[in-house]
């Protein structure tokens, strides 16, 4: 298995490689410019690990969600839980996926410059987005705490200079109907606007045999207004609102596996899943409580940059509000577990309520120097106030509770270049991170109050240097530092213990070199990073069964963990009308020391679980893989663009292709929790008016090869008594589906 694993490997690299022959055409690839170190600068001349793709590739590779964001950086990944606060972002194999409402991401995301408090947010619809870069690795010196494994950057589109406006529209076989409006030009000289909206409505493609319904689509919608006001010749203003909703059906886990004799907390009478085939290929369900969840987001920032004598005074001023409501079926099945119970006085499964509600205001001023011959730097101060509000209800296996998590931040940070030759550059970079957290907690069966505080400060930084050969290649070395604070377990099992002894913050130290080149006349662009990062007290999530066969969730710190590996990224400019874009990376995420972990369930003495005390029993992880961290990733994509010159429009046809190998689906190194490798083909034709693109018409299939694949797998076996119930979770995408999507400009 692992030759082939490397034979699959050489391959992935080779077909990166192999676009390094000499080209005929004198074009050359346009310059991506990002924002990765908070200063406009080329992709190519950033000494950061990073992905960049600008909104002409988004349109053409048709990414609409953040899922899609997969594609184009074969080091990020994402798992799913079944709601959406359970989704986790891995970049290098390092991601969060918790319970608690007091533990942030390791992986940030930022949409223009404001951050995400919780995971669910950043799960919005990609929407007139003019960049997305994928910054790998620890960003806490210049992005704050919860960026210690890196951070996904999203950037919209501006006012225009000219009024212009578009509409587009999306018709899929699996019934989707999806609308998107712009508007945007000048009020009067100094002042524009762009105004966007969009309307998503999607059927479920799993079906619930209980009700005949459907679950995992929704209904979706927001807008967003964004104003740009040069105030004086010195001060410029960016206005920004947004506003999203939806109300989702989802997430449903259905069955990968499941015994036939298994019965809800091993006795309830009644068959699980009658008239299901668990498999991979499974899309039906049974459950008698409704998935249901229901989000708001709104939120506004007010980005003001004045300019003194060359120097730039920035202040970015943001305020939001999130709120996710949704309902579970806990029980994954429509057994009348109430009923058993209670003798038939009672009937209905196993459901849980959730409430929760986050606000968030932050403050950030930057001052930017002058780009000096030998020097440039930025010193920046920032403060962030995070609250969150949670209840939550389960029924029979009762539970009812109400809590607040806390956090409020303040840093200090600094970062300056020095080129002490003219090919040769020393970055440097500190911040002092300071925040103190707080957690309240309300019990109501036994109305019982928990409450605790506590603060951390550290030191972070960066240091980095970056030699260029010529103009086109850059040679570079970097050492940082990562940190997310320390965090509290706010879920069911809540105690005083828990409140006074928060689960300590999680560091890291990173290394990097790497060499970005581009060659052949400005016709290939060739990045290659390898990398090292070492993780302290990272902050993992442990299932376990309560006394009364409840299950519950446990936060604790694992020893350490490292991950190392090889970047390889490529854009090839092939003839004059085809770019070929290539990702490939091999990561190699393990724990280096966790000596107590839980066992997984019926794991036996020969497979390393041991008895510590009476009933409690452990296993050492060092050497294992980190959950769902494939150790190969490529993708590929291609852009290739046919001239009709006979006709008003040109035609174009592209690709995207990604292929992962086998993973693990949780950290305890569960048997049943593996998985195979994947690949996924999507392909997509159409034609794009000539001159300014005022109509372009995309005929679309994605998952060509109609590959079943799955996000995600849960053991639930002890819900069950022991007995083999294994869950999963498919993706929209784990079938083949094909759409058109039309878009006209004026």
């Amino acid at each position: 298995m692992e030759g082939k694993l490397h034979r699959k490997a050489a391959l992935a690299a080779a077909l990166i490689l192999a676009y390094q022959a000499p080209l005929a055409s004198a074009q050359g690839l346009e310059e991506v410019i990002v924002t990765a170190q908070k200063r406009a600068q080329s992709a190519q001349d950033v000494p950061v690990a990073l992905t960049a793709v600008s909104a002409e590739t988004i349109e053409a590779m048709g990414i609409q969600e953040f899922s899609d964001v997969t594609r184009i950086s074969p080091s990020l990944t994402l798992s799913s839980g079944n709601n959406k606060q359970q989704t986790s972002i891995s970049i290098r194999g390092i991601g969060t996926s918790v319970f608690s409402i007091g533990v942030e991401p390791s992986v940030a995301v930022i949409i223009d410059n404001v951050s995400q408090v919780q995971p669910g947010q950043a799960l919005s619809n990609l929407v007139d987005i003019e960049r997305i870069e994928v910054l790998r690795g620890p960003q806490s010196t210049l992005f704050g705490k919860n960026a210690s494994a890196g951070l996904v950057s999203v950037t919209t589109r501006n006012p225009s200079e000219e009024l212009e406006g578009s509409i587009e529209l999306v018709a899929t076989d699996d019934d989707q109907l999806r609308t998107v409006g712009t508007l945007s030009g000048p009020v009067s000289d100094g002042f524009g606007y762009r105004i966007m909206g969009y309307y998503d409505d999607r059927d479920g493609y799993l079906t619930n045999l209980t009700t005949g319904g459907d679950l995992n689509g929704g209904l979706s919608k927001g807008g967003r207004g964004k104003f740009l006001w040069e105030v004086t010749e010195n001060l410029t203003s960016t206005f920004i609102v947004n506003y999203s909703e939806d109300k989702l059906n989802c997430c449903g886990i259905n069955w990968h596996a499941l015994d036939p004799e298994a019965r809800v907390l091993g006795f309830v009478p009644g068959e699980v899943a009658p008239g299901i085939i668990p498999g991979k290929d499974n899309r039906r369900i049974r459950q008698d409580d409704a998935s249901l969840g229901k989000s708001r987001d709104v939120s506004g920032s007010l980005e003001l940059g004045y300019e003194i004598n060359e120097f730039t005074l920035t202040s970015i001023s943001s305020w939001n509000r999130w709120q996710y409501q949704n309902n579970e079926d806990v029980d994954f099945s429509d057994v009348d577990v109430a009923g058993a119970l209670s003798g038939g006085f009672l009937e209905g499964g196993i459901a849980s309520l959730s409430d929760v509600e986050t606000t968030f205001v932050a403050q950030e001023f930057r001052l930017d120097s002058p780009v000096y011959d030998s020097f440039d730097y930025m010193l920046g101060l920032y403060y962030a106030d995070a609250s969150t509000d949670r209840s939550f209800e389960r029924t029979i296996l009762v539970a009812d509770w109400v809590a607040e998590a806390s956090t409020e931040s303040l840093a200090a940070y600094g970062q300056g270049n020095w080129r002490f030759t003219d090919k040769t550059s020393l970055t440097l970079g500190l911040r002092y991170n300071y925040e103190e957290i707080s957690a309240d907690f309300v019990d109501n069966p036994t109305d019982s109050r928990y409450t605790g505080d506590d603060s951390d400060g550290i030191w972070l930084g960066k240091v980095a240097v970056q030699h260029f050969l010529n103009e086109d290649t850059m040679l570079f070395a970097s050492y940082s530092r990562g940190y997310k604070g320390q965090a509290y377990d706010i879920s069911t099992g809540f105690n005083q213990d828990k409140a006074d002894n928060p689960v300590a913050a999680e560091e890291s130290d990173a290394y990097e070199v790497g060499i970005k080149t581009t060659l052949l006349d400005q016709r290939l662009q060739l990045n290659v990073v390898g990398f090292y990062t070492e993780y302290d007290n990272f902050q993992a999530q442990n299932t376990i069964l309560g006394q009364d066969g409840s299950v519950q969730l446990d936060i604790s710190n694992v020893g350490q963990l490292e991950t190392q590996g090889i970047e390889i990224d490529a854009v090839a400019l092939l003839g004059d009308n085809f770019i070929l874009r290539g990702g490939f990376a091999w990561i190699d995420a393990t724990v280096k020391s966790y000596p107590n972990a839980r066992c997984f369930p019926n794991q036996t003495e020969a497979q390393g679980c041991v008895e510590i005390a009476p009933g409690a029993t452990v296993q050492d992880l060092a050497g294992e893989d980190l959950s769902n961290s494939p150790d190969y990733k490529l993708t590929l994509a291609g852009e290739y663009t046919l001239p009709l010159t006979s006709m008003p429009f040109e035609g174009f046809a592209n690709f995207s292709y990604r292929w992962q190998d086998d993973v693990v689906f949780n950290l305890n190194q569960d048997p049943e929790m593996q998985y195979d490798s994947f690949d996924v083909l999507d392909l997509s034709v159409g034609i794009v008016e000539r001159e300014r693109a005022a109509y372009r018409v995309t005929l679309f299939v994605n998952n060509v090869l109609d590959e079943n694949y799955l996000v995600s797998k849960a053991n639930l076996g002890q819900l069950y008594g022991g007995r083999q119930a294994i869950g999963q979770i498919l993706a929209r995408d784990s079938q083949r589906y094909a759409g058109v999507r039309v878009k006209f400009q004026f």
